[in-house]
């Protein structure tokens, strides 16, 4: 295929992949108040349903609250499911859709998404995403090789293993 050929369809992929980011960040996905949103003006949106992600800072499994900062401000998460609540560890990532009561100081909760039950939780994850990249690499780096003055990737001879 000619060079020309190439250049002109990744340009023409370049510019469809910008059309689709342009109309998705003008795009409303977000209809209810976000994390930022209730930190920042937590009376305004009283009575409002938000979406909330948060730190999980305290756990009462009795009362089924759960004590979530969220940017500078901490948001007490009331109605909790107790099987969320078994899975929960204080520096976890929680996810909440719920109504925003007691001036922003409380969300009822409606949903709760558990994103990391704890720090160690984050490291496991980047860590075997990590090693599946270098795992990828390598196999593709076995059969391929790349050519730095041509700018592209070539097979390897069968004796360059």
């Amino acid at each position: 295929m000619n060079d020309r050929y190439r250049l002109l369809g990744l340009c023409l992929f370049l510019l469809a992949t910008v059309g689709l980011c342009v109309g998705y960040a003008s795009a409303d996905l977000w209809s209810t108040p976000s994390s930022a949103d209730v930190a920042g003006d937590p009376a305004g949106h009283d009575g409002e349903r938000a979406f909330v992600f948060g730190e999980v800072e305290s756990i009462d499994a009795d009362e089924g609250t759960v004590a979530v900062r969220v940017d500078s401000a901490t948001i007490a998460v009331t109605d909790v499911d107790r099987a969320v609540l078994s899975q929960l560890e204080p520096g976890g990532s929680l996810q909440v859709v719920g109504t925003v009561q007691d001036g922003g100081v409380t969300l009822a909760a409606t949903n709760t998404v558990v994103d990391y039950r704890g720090p160690g939780d984050r490291l496991f994850v980047y860590g075997t995403s990590i090693l599946g990249g270098l795992l990828a690499a390598g196999a593709f780096l076995r059969h391929w090789r790349i050519n730095a003055r041509r700018l592209r990737f070539e097979p390897r001879d069968r004796g360059e293993r």
